[in-house]
């Protein structure tokens, strides 16, 4: 009795997680857009094509029932599985389409920032006025001219000793000439910091922009369509394609010609070949991108990010409108679409019996597909969404370490008189400024670099399917993504003076070891026999 109970129970709880499940799953008509609310706001103009339809519109339908009850045929929960595997694939995709657009606002504000001078991502103010005046002040109250005056008396002391007692003439004027030259360097940086790191920085910032217009063949000036043309190929390739395959079951379809009435589906056939004809099958290719519909050998082949997106998007899921778009595709019936769809007066959407396999996806026997290439797209996109927010995060890091760098210009304007390690310590100051200075422009070349490839991979591949073309730009981020030290590392080292990689790093440390620590120890020792091996012999 006691295990029948425990089964009813059991029974019990699976029905009421798959009620919890199917009210989770099932979109809200005029529900708050929650993504729309908290995700990032744009930081480009122009007409983004991330900003033309909400973030709640992306969410994926669906038109079927997970339970059916009736007299005659009692109750069919048939529907339970695939309305759960449409529940996942829904927040994979959400999830996904809300990381890709905070992803792309990451982007185009890290490459809007000029946090020195000023910019519309910062409301216009920089930050390099206030840290100027605290480098005045430091130099003027806290570590400044008594500093200074005690580090030229020290170093002239030591250049007396030096020439005179030592009689290295030509060494120490040597050195005395460094330090001069360090310290007029930093002097500039005290007093002039907007004509040295400020002129700076808008010239790296230009170079970034120019950077950035090289996929598009632009030049310096169109640095802002760079951006805006950047954050539409990101969103085109995270964002669009991917709803519009999860959405209709794929960027194209086919059906074949003579196949399907009111009472029956349509045969869908593959999308490729379009023809045998090698030379015929690219012409269709060709007008296939960039229209709706075309007529193949035998088949009718329609682009359904084309034809249907625009008509969807618009309307949030689970409204009226948004229904009413399905039921008109569902049975090829132009008159069923909504009244706030223009094509309805218009009469230039037409659809047929062709258009009802897009709609399959959105039905029950689609979920499965669908939470498959749910999986497949997030997997994917996760290289691009740790490359790019790892460069932008960057870029936005080097521009507040660059001001905390500066900020200690004073006291390395002290130290830059010194010789040895005052002189070591400036120089090493120096190169970190300058690379946090490129580094704006470095990281732009690499997402140029990295925006280029990709879409020459997505037009290389357009005939391989929209899997195959996916698959190989997401495998070519991935690629760069784990590589990213090697490249950022020794393009920004070019110009900062930065090891290259850590085979460079472990060579002088094993250099160093070698000699000057070998060296200091043997001295410090006495040089005790039998405490260190002999040269030849280590």
């Amino acid at each position: 009795m006691n295990a029948r109970l425990l089964k009813v129970r059991y029974v019990i709880l699976a029905v009421a997680l798959a009620a919890a499940l199917i009210f989770l799953a099932h979109p809200l008509a005029g529900a708050s857009d929650v993504f729309g609310n908290v995700g990032p706001a744009p930081q480009v103009s122009g007409g983004a094509l991330s900003e033309q339809y909400p973030a709640g519109n992306f969410t994926l339908d669906q038109h079927f029932k997970a339970v059916e009850a009736s007299l005659t045929g009692g109750v069919d929960v048939s529907g339970v599985p695939p309305m759960i595997a449409y529940f996942l694939a829904s927040i994979i995709w959400e999830l996904t389409a809300f990381l890709a657009r905070t992803v792309i606002s990451l982007f185009t504000f890290a490459f809007s920032l000029d946090l020195l001078n000023g910019s519309e991502a910062t409301g216009g103010a920089g930050a390099l006025r206030p840290v100027s005046a605290a480098i005045h002040t430091i130099y003027a109250d806290v570590f400044g001219r008594p500093w200074l005056v005690v580090a030229v008396t020290v170093v002239g002391m030591w250049a007396m000793w030096r020439a005179l007692i030592q009689r290295r003439y030509t060494e120490t004027a040597g050195t005395l000439a460094v330090s001069l030259l360090y310290l007029i360097v930093a002097l500039a940086f005290v007093a002039q910091p907007a004509a040295t790191v400020g002129s700076a920085s808008s010239w790296t910032n230009q170079m970034s922009g120019a950077f950035l217009s090289i996929p598009n063949k632009g030049s310096v000036s169109e640095g802002e369509d760079a951006k805006l043309s950047g954050a539409d190929q990101l969103f085109k390739l995270l964002v669009l394609e991917p709803w519009t395959v999860l959405q209709f079951g794929g960027i194209e379809h086919c059906v074949k010609d003579g196949t399907g009435s009111e009472d029956s589906d349509p045969e869908s056939v593959p999308v490729r070949p379009l023809s045998k004809d090698s030379g015929k099958d690219a012409a269709l290719a060709r007008a296939l991108k960039r229209g709706n519909q075309v007529e193949a050998d035998g088949k009718t082949c329609i682009n359904n990010l084309n034809k249907y997106s625009s008509h969807f998007l618009p309307y949030a899921s689970g409204s009226d409108e948004r229904d009413a778009q399905y039921d008109a595709l569902n049975s090829g019936d132009t008159d069923k679409l909504p009244d706030a769809d223009p094509s309805a007066d218009r009469n230039d959407y037409r659809l047929g019996i062709a258009d009802k396999p897009a709609t399959d996806a959105m039905e029950e026997g689609g979920q499965y597909q669908r939470l498959l290439v749910a999986i497949v797209v997030f997997v994917g996109e996760l290289g691009v969404f740790l490359l790019i927010g790892a460069l932008s995060v960057g870029v936005i890091l080097a521009q507040i370490l660059l001001l905390l760098l500066l900020a200690f210009a004073p006291v390395v304007m002290v130290l830059a008189v010194i010789p040895g390690r005052g002189h070591d310590f400036f120089r090493s100051w120096l190169i970190r400024l300058a690379g946090l200075l490129v580094r704006k422009a470095a990281y732009s070349l690499i997402l140029a670099i990295l925006l280029a490839v990709n879409g020459a991979l997505a037009a290389a591949t357009s005939q391989l399917g929209w899997l195959m073309a996916f698959g190989l730009q997401a495998l070519f981020n991935w690629m760069v993504f784990l590589q990213r030290r090697q490249l950022t590392s020794r393009i920004v080292g070019a110009v900062g003076g930065e090891h290259t990689s850590k085979e460079s790093s472990a060579e002088l440390l094993t250099y160093l070891r070698r000699t000057t620590t070998y060296r200091a120890a043997e001295r410090a020792i006495g040089k005790a026999p039998g405490r260190f091996p002999s040269r030849r012999n280590r």
